[in-house]
């Protein structure tokens, strides 16, 4: 894909300051490490987080929790 011709004479609007933006970052890429995350992993990240909020519940609800989680 052709990137646009570059502006050599601009005005100092938003529209110049985005596509240098763009031009010097090269775009708005997802940030590195939620892009790596397979479907596994995200599996487990939140595991982790329903286990650590769990925690917070009274006991019999924390340990309901976790049987519904199979730990």
């Amino acid at each position: 894909m052709a990137s646009p011709p570059y502006r050599l004479i601009h005005k100092n609007d938003i529209e110049w300051i985005i596509e240098l933006w763009h031009r010097i970052h090269g775009g708005d890429p997802v940030p590195e490490k939620v892009r790596e995350m397979d479907q596994r992993q995200v599996q487990v990240a939140l595991t982790q987080v329903i286990q650590q909020l769990a925690a917070h519940l009274p006991a019999e609800k924390a340990k309901a929790v976790n049987a519904a989680l199979g730990h």
